[in-house]
Protein backbone atom coordinates (compact mmCIF):
# COMPACT_ATOMS: atom_id res chain seq x y z
CA UNK A 1 0.00 0.00 0.00
CA UNK A 2 1.19 3.42 -0.63
CA UNK A 3 0.90 5.50 2.34
CA UNK A 4 1.14 8.89 -0.12
CA UNK A 5 -2.24 7.88 -1.68
CA UNK A 6 -3.56 7.27 1.85
CA UNK A 7 -2.45 10.77 3.19
CA UNK A 8 -3.54 12.06 -0.06
CA UNK A 9 -7.54 10.77 0.08
CA UNK A 10 -7.31 11.52 4.30
CA UNK A 11 -6.60 15.58 3.19
CA UNK A 12 -9.37 15.01 0.70
CA UNK A 13 -11.48 13.86 2.99
CA UNK A 14 -10.67 16.23 5.78
CA UNK A 15 -10.95 19.08 3.22
CA UNK A 16 -14.58 17.45 2.18
CA UNK A 17 -15.24 16.98 5.89
CA UNK A 18 -14.27 20.85 6.50
CA UNK A 19 -16.42 22.23 3.54
CA UNK A 20 -19.53 20.40 4.28
CA UNK A 21 -19.59 21.51 8.13
CA UNK A 22 -18.87 24.82 6.82
CA UNK A 23 -22.07 24.47 4.42
CA UNK A 24 -23.37 22.65 7.91
CA UNK A 25 -22.87 25.97 9.67
CA UNK A 26 -24.48 28.35 6.94
CA UNK A 27 -27.79 26.38 6.41
CA UNK A 28 -28.22 25.74 9.69
CA UNK A 29 -28.18 29.52 10.40
CA UNK A 30 -30.83 29.80 8.19
CA UNK A 31 -33.84 29.14 9.89
CA UNK A 32 -37.37 29.48 9.71
CA UNK A 33 -40.43 29.80 12.77
CA UNK A 34 -43.59 27.64 11.06
CA UNK A 35 -47.11 28.12 12.66
CA UNK A 36 -46.40 26.75 15.40
CA UNK A 37 -43.41 28.50 16.65
CA UNK A 38 -40.92 25.51 15.58
CA UNK A 39 -38.00 26.65 14.30
CA UNK A 40 -36.75 24.41 10.92
CA UNK A 41 -33.58 24.63 8.61
CA UNK A 42 -35.35 27.33 5.81
CA UNK A 43 -35.61 26.34 1.83
CA UNK A 44 -34.25 27.98 -0.78
CA UNK A 45 -37.78 29.55 -1.38
CA UNK A 46 -38.23 30.66 1.73
CA UNK A 47 -34.52 32.08 1.69
CA UNK A 48 -35.61 34.17 -1.42
CA UNK A 49 -39.21 35.28 0.21
CA UNK A 50 -37.53 36.51 2.84
CA UNK A 51 -35.13 38.38 0.81
CA UNK A 52 -37.85 39.90 -1.15
CA UNK A 53 -39.18 41.52 2.43
CA UNK A 54 -36.09 42.61 2.79
CA UNK A 55 -35.79 44.50 -0.31
CA UNK A 56 -38.96 46.03 0.11
CA UNK A 57 -37.72 47.44 3.52
CA UNK A 58 -34.53 48.53 2.04
CA UNK A 59 -36.38 50.45 -0.78
CA UNK A 60 -39.98 51.50 0.34
CA UNK A 61 -42.40 53.80 -1.27
CA UNK A 62 -41.00 57.41 -1.56
CA UNK A 63 -37.21 55.92 -2.28
CA UNK A 64 -35.73 58.37 -4.72
CA UNK A 65 -34.24 56.79 -8.55
CA UNK A 66 -32.65 59.49 -8.93
CA UNK A 67 -29.10 57.40 -10.43
CA UNK A 68 -28.70 54.55 -12.40
CA UNK A 69 -27.05 52.97 -9.72
CA UNK A 70 -30.25 52.60 -7.45
CA UNK A 71 -32.38 51.07 -9.98
CA UNK A 72 -29.87 48.60 -10.94
CA UNK A 73 -29.22 47.61 -7.84
CA UNK A 74 -33.00 47.96 -6.96
CA UNK A 75 -34.02 45.45 -10.30
CA UNK A 76 -31.21 43.23 -9.70
CA UNK A 77 -32.21 42.56 -6.20
CA UNK A 78 -35.59 41.72 -7.65
CA UNK A 79 -34.97 40.18 -10.27
CA UNK A 80 -31.38 38.09 -10.48
CA UNK A 81 -32.54 34.92 -8.86
CA UNK A 82 -35.80 34.35 -11.56
CA UNK A 83 -34.99 31.57 -13.00
CA UNK A 84 -38.08 32.39 -15.68
CA UNK A 85 -37.71 36.00 -17.77
CA UNK A 86 -39.66 38.85 -15.56
CA UNK A 87 -40.86 42.15 -17.14
CA UNK A 88 -41.65 44.59 -14.11
CA UNK A 89 -41.83 48.12 -13.84
CA UNK A 90 -40.95 51.20 -11.11
CA UNK A 91 -43.45 53.14 -11.05
CA UNK A 92 -42.28 56.29 -9.86
CA UNK A 93 -44.38 59.99 -9.53
CA UNK A 94 -42.91 63.62 -10.73
CA UNK A 95 -39.79 63.45 -8.49
CA UNK A 96 -38.89 59.83 -9.87
CA UNK A 97 -39.61 58.55 -6.01
CA UNK A 98 -41.39 54.84 -5.56
CA UNK A 99 -44.89 54.54 -6.00
CA UNK A 100 -45.08 51.08 -6.59
CA UNK A 101 -42.88 47.97 -8.01
CA UNK A 102 -44.90 45.43 -10.33
CA UNK A 103 -43.95 41.94 -11.61
CA UNK A 104 -46.48 42.98 -14.93
CA UNK A 105 -45.42 39.74 -17.59
CA UNK A 106 -43.74 36.33 -16.54
CA UNK A 107 -42.82 34.33 -19.26
CA UNK A 108 -40.22 31.45 -20.46
CA UNK A 109 -36.56 30.39 -19.68
CA UNK A 110 -35.97 32.79 -22.78
CA UNK A 111 -38.47 34.90 -23.89
CA UNK A 112 -41.94 37.09 -22.17
CA UNK A 113 -44.99 38.60 -23.90
CA UNK A 114 -45.16 42.19 -22.87
CA UNK A 115 -48.32 43.68 -23.74
CA UNK A 116 -47.83 48.18 -24.06
CA UNK A 117 -51.36 48.45 -23.38
CA UNK A 118 -50.98 46.67 -19.97
CA UNK A 119 -48.24 48.67 -18.47
CA UNK A 120 -49.90 51.67 -19.28
CA UNK A 121 -53.16 50.46 -17.79
CA UNK A 122 -50.96 49.90 -14.73
CA UNK A 123 -49.01 53.16 -15.42
CA UNK A 124 -52.68 55.48 -15.20
CA UNK A 125 -54.06 52.83 -11.92
CA UNK A 126 -50.91 54.24 -9.61
CA UNK A 127 -51.14 57.39 -11.36
CA UNK A 128 -47.16 57.22 -12.71
CA UNK A 129 -45.62 60.27 -14.08
CA UNK A 130 -42.55 58.01 -15.22
CA UNK A 131 -41.78 54.81 -15.25
CA UNK A 132 -38.20 52.40 -15.07
CA UNK A 133 -39.07 49.01 -17.29
CA UNK A 134 -37.15 46.10 -16.42
CA UNK A 135 -36.75 42.55 -17.51
CA UNK A 136 -34.25 39.51 -16.51
CA UNK A 137 -32.52 37.22 -18.73
CA UNK A 138 -31.71 33.88 -17.10
CA UNK A 139 -29.22 33.15 -19.65
CA UNK A 140 -26.77 35.67 -18.30
CA UNK A 141 -26.82 36.94 -21.79
CA UNK A 142 -25.80 41.02 -21.36
CA UNK A 143 -27.01 42.50 -24.29
CA UNK A 144 -30.28 43.79 -25.74
CA UNK A 145 -32.19 41.56 -28.00
CA UNK A 146 -33.74 42.68 -30.89
CA UNK A 147 -37.05 42.37 -29.36
CA UNK A 148 -36.37 44.05 -25.90
CA UNK A 149 -35.34 47.45 -28.15
CA UNK A 150 -38.88 46.91 -30.47
CA UNK A 151 -41.11 46.27 -26.99
CA UNK A 152 -38.93 49.48 -25.35
CA UNK A 153 -40.12 51.45 -28.38
CA UNK A 154 -43.37 50.52 -28.43
CA UNK A 155 -44.31 51.15 -24.87
CA UNK A 156 -42.30 54.53 -24.91
CA UNK A 157 -44.13 55.67 -27.76
CA UNK A 158 -47.67 54.43 -25.72
CA UNK A 159 -46.65 56.73 -23.10
CA UNK A 160 -46.08 59.67 -25.15
CA UNK A 161 -49.28 59.01 -26.94
CA UNK A 162 -51.60 61.66 -27.47
CA UNK A 163 -55.13 61.76 -28.62
CA UNK A 164 -58.06 64.82 -29.07
CA UNK A 165 -59.04 64.62 -25.73
CA UNK A 166 -56.00 64.16 -23.65
CA UNK A 167 -52.39 63.06 -23.15
CA UNK A 168 -50.74 60.07 -21.51
CA UNK A 169 -47.22 61.83 -20.91
CA UNK A 170 -45.60 59.08 -18.97
CA UNK A 171 -41.89 59.41 -18.94
CA UNK A 172 -40.21 55.86 -19.57
CA UNK A 173 -36.67 56.57 -17.83
CA UNK A 174 -35.16 53.43 -18.88
CA UNK A 175 -35.38 49.84 -19.47
CA UNK A 176 -32.70 47.71 -17.58
CA UNK A 177 -31.73 44.11 -17.96
CA UNK A 178 -30.53 42.30 -15.64
CA UNK A 179 -27.97 39.73 -16.46
CA UNK A 180 -26.94 37.77 -13.15
CA UNK A 181 -25.61 39.95 -11.18
CA UNK A 182 -24.78 42.75 -14.32
CA UNK A 183 -27.36 45.05 -14.66
CA UNK A 184 -27.45 47.16 -17.98
CA UNK A 185 -29.38 50.50 -18.19
CA UNK A 186 -30.40 50.86 -22.16
CA UNK A 187 -30.46 55.08 -21.60
CA UNK A 188 -27.14 54.71 -20.64
CA UNK A 189 -25.97 52.44 -23.96
CA UNK A 190 -28.05 55.17 -25.65
CA UNK A 191 -30.83 52.76 -26.61
CA UNK A 192 -33.66 54.57 -25.16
Amino acid sequence: MNTHNVNTAASESSKTWVENQNNQNLLSSLLIRDDAGNYAMASHSQILSEAAKVIDLRYPSGTAFTKNEVAEEFFRAKLAGSEREVFAVAFLNNQNELIAYRELFLGSINTTCIYPREVMRAAMTFNAAALILAHNHPSFYQEASRQDLEVTRKIVDVMNAVDVMNAVDVRVLDHIIVAGNTCVSMDSRGLM
